[in-house]
């Protein structure tokens, strides 16, 4: 008989069910435990079969150097714990356990040049009903890190970043400014949990918006050029001036500016009222807005009734830029040198 193999445990119970946690290599771990992957042609299984290409990529990630910390989760059959040893002792055959969450990990890890350990979370002879309770709990009811802590984090990240990345992390810096300033039509209006409707925005939302609209790209947007300092004063503005010509929109609530849709609109429009500005007014002044918008017949109300999503946001700022070049008679074109702020 193959002699078992033994690994260092640390056991873990909660309420009644004992699990333990262990490292070990990649390569081992693949060759004894199969995956439970549902067959195309049978009701079979719960686990979907494997994706070659996410295979791939984490055997990329692993072969970069970069690290695997979540554990994968099996179920061993016919493993029993040493206690004299601290050691679980798991027999050495093809099919000492099921893989019930990080089929992907472990195929990666082992398909990656120099292999690694991976963390385990194991339990013992869990029957079919308990690991797809598992499986179900682990990737359906467990809620992944939100998209708006990923942006607060990204100015932590290596310098190596895409440009996009770059865009996201100085986003976050101008939403932390414009959230604290209590002049700002931003002030404590812009969050990392869930917003109310009408009443805030999201991190996530805020970020999406700006990003691009600061990512180094004079052909996209014309405030892309700038330093953060007159980045962060042209979103400011642009807001204040939008008060100043309609104070109800920020004095109501909910209001139409802090649904996506408006939010959306208001972004997506900023670039052709800048240059409007730019070309009648000489700046970007709040004053300078204000008279922009004060020339533009326009009825955010409106957009109550658009709809939803990006389509919405688009049709939302179309409107609005139709009627600011109307009221100007004109496409306005982007001015170099310096502006008023």
């Amino acid at each position: 008989m193959s002699i078992p193999l033994r690994f260092k445990s640390v056991p873990v119970k909660q309420h009644e069910q004992l699990f333990y946690m262990f490292s070990a290599p990649a390569r081992t771990l693949f060759e004894i435990l199969e995956i439970n992957q549902r067959d195309s042609d049978k009701d079979e299984g719960y686990q979907r079969t494997l994706s070659a290409s996410r295979v791939r990529s984490v055997s990329s990630f692993v072969n970069e150097r970069n690290l695997i910390a979540p554990a994968i989760v099996v179920t061993l059959n016919g493993a029993k714990y040493d206690d004299g040893t601290g050691e679980l002792v798991i027999p050495r055959r093809g099919n000492s356990g099921w893989v019930i969450d990080g089929q992907h990990r472990l195929a990666g890890a082992r398909e990656a040049t120099k292999g690694i350990e991976l963390a385990v979370v194991a339990f013992l002879d869990l029957d079919s009903e308990k690991q797809i309770f598992q499986f179900v709990t682990i990737n359906q009811t467990a809620k992944g890190v939100p998209k708006s802590l990923y942006f607060d984090l990204l100015k932590h990240l290596p310098a190596s970043k895409k440009p996009a990345d770059v865009a996201k992390d100085r986003a976050v810096d101008i939403a932390n400014q414009l959230k604290l300033d209590e002049e700002s039509p931003l002030y404590n209006r812009i969050t990392i949990n869930p917003p109310q409707a009408g009443r805030s925005i999201s991190l996530t939302n805020f970020v999406r918006k700006i990003a691009p609209l600061i990512q180094r790209d004079p052909d996209r947007s014309p405030i892309s050029s700038f330093n953060l300092r007159e980045q962060t004063k042209i979103i400011d503005n642009y807001l204040k001036g939008l008060r100043e010509h309609e104070p109800s929109l920020f004095q109501n609530s909910p209001s139409i500016v802090f649904r996506t849709v408006g939010f959306g609109g208001l972004l997506n429009a900023l670039p052709t009222l800048f240059n409007l500005a730019l070309t009648h007014h000489g700046g970007f002044r709040v004053s300078d807005v204000a008279r922009v918008f004060n020339n533009v017949n326009f009825s955010f109300s409106n957009w109550e009734d658009v709809g939803s999503g990006n389509a919405a946001e688009t049709q939302a700022s179309n409107d609005l830029v139709a009627e600011a070049r109307y009221a100007y008679e004109t496409t306005a074109e982007q001015s170099s040198g310096l502006i008023k702020l």
